[in-house]
């Protein structure tokens, strides 16, 4: 999750020297710790650089220490080095290298423990005490801290109608408008009709969208094709048999296009198996100015090499803060989505406590949680529950929603 940060970070000669020993191995990518090692070569051949010359170091890559590498690996590290020229923020650099101190600090202080339980001779008060000076001294400080007391001008006046609107009337007259840094888990049973509510979202969102903006759809569920198709008939708002004949006569992507303000608003990423970093390099290759939101079906199955050994609850929690902050760093609304449990099964209104594998981590994560129900009678196939139990984007005087609304399948909308 680190690595292209860590190698910006490293670049520099005084930051390479003071983590390079405590980088862990089982937290970077193979090719991570191959740029790692070539980083050390060069600085042990050119002592007097205070940096990398990334010119000098691309040449030699490729020629001295890599030779005979195939194409497609040449491809990759000639866009990794490139996105190396990039310099971390301060913020980011200083959080990264405290990291690597602390996991330091606290690997010799349980070798030093161990040290003492086996009877070895030594003043653990002492050592310790050592330990906790030299990485205090070491770590990264703030120079300054923002504070903010008594401002008038801190007292804002908020729009709820600046962002984008909601799917279903319902929802717009309860909710404001969904804005960036919200996320939003979008939870129900199976077969529910919670990808349907997404593509309709999109929909929705896309007609306040500014015509550079990307809806960015991570699948790891479905295939993309089908989830596509979903998407452009939420978009048009026809029948599969509709779609064709449209289809057929060569109007589909202008009627597209015209539905959505853009014929490539909605990209669509097979993500199946793949890690966080993996997301983290796609969305930088889209640029922090063209996300307009990002949809995750389903979160949970994202990997994290950082959480091997959390609970899953624990695990969870921490993953949806990670989708949590990509949404404030790239200033759109995040959408991951969640089962809900067999409590939940028969549930017109499902209640926050019912997401699949969570304790209180998801929950605690998110601005709001859309919840889908249906109650199981067979008189009302197409009635969906729609419910916010969690939310913290209510109108003023409203109360939190809870709507019978009509699953309009055959057109990939919903009605309410």
């Amino acid at each position: 999750m680190i690595d292209l940060a860590l190698l910006r970070i490293i670049k520099h000669k005084e930051q390479f020297d003071k983590v390079v020993r405590f980088i862990p191995n089982s937290a970077i990518d193979k090719r991570t710790k191959a740029v790692v090692t070539d980083i050390k070569r060069y600085f042990d051949d050119n002592p007097e650089e205070t940096q990398l010359s990334m010119p000098a170091f691309r040449s030699l890559f490729f020629t001295v220490y890599h030779k005979g590498m195939k194409d497609e690996t040449i491809d990759f590290y000639n866009k990794l080095l490139e996105r190396m020229e990039q310099d971390e923020s301060e913020s980011i650099t200083k959080n990264i290298i405290n990291q690597l101190l602390e996991l330091e600090y606290a690997t010799a202080l349980a070798n030093r423990v161990s040290s003492y339980e086996a009877g070895d001779d030594i003043n653990i008060i002492t050592e310790v005490d050592t330990l906790t000076e030299r990485v205090k001294d070491t770590l990264e400080r703030s120079e300054g801290f923002e504070y903010i007391s008594f401002d008038a001008d801190a007292v804002e006046i908020t729009n709820d109608d600046e962002g984008y609107k909601w799917p279903l009337e319902c929802m717009n007259t309860v909710y404001r408008n969904i804005k960036g840094g919200d996320q939003y888990i979008i939870a129900a049973r199976p077969g529910l009709g919670k990808t349907t509510f997404i593509t309709h979202l999109n929909y929705s969102m896309a007609q306040d969208m500014p015509e550079n903006k990307i809806i960015v759809w991570f699948n790891n569920e479905s295939r993309k094709e089908r989830i596509m198709q979903r998407s452009i008939q939420s978009a048009i708002g026809c029948t599969n048999k509709e779609l064709y004949e449209i289809h057929a006569a060569g109007d589909l992507r202008e009627r597209y296009a015209k539905s959505m303000g853009n014929a490539e608003r909605v990209r669509v990423y097979d993500i199946h198996g793949k890690s966080n970093h993996h997301i983290e390099e796609i969305l930088e290759s889209i640029g922090v100015d063209n996300v307009g939101a990002i949809v995750f079906d389903m979160l949970d199955n994202v990997r994290s090499s950082s959480s091997k050994e959390l609970r899953e609850d624990q695990r969870l929690e921490r993953l949806y803060q990670w989708a949590r902050e990509l949404g404030v760093k790239y200033n759109c609304p995040t959408f991951p989505t969640s089962q809900v449990s067999n409590e939940g099964a028969g549930e017109l209104f499902p209640t926050e406590n019912m997401l699949k594998d969570s304790k209180t981590g998801k929950q605690g994560a998110c601005d709001g949680i859309v919840v889908l129900g249906w109650n199981d009678d067979p008189t009302t196939p197409n009635n969906r529950g729609v419910g916010m139990p969690k939310t913290k984007s209510k109108r003023e005087g409203q109360q939190n929603l809870r709507e019978v609304v009509l699953f309009d399948a055959d057109r990939g909308r919903y009605v309410g």
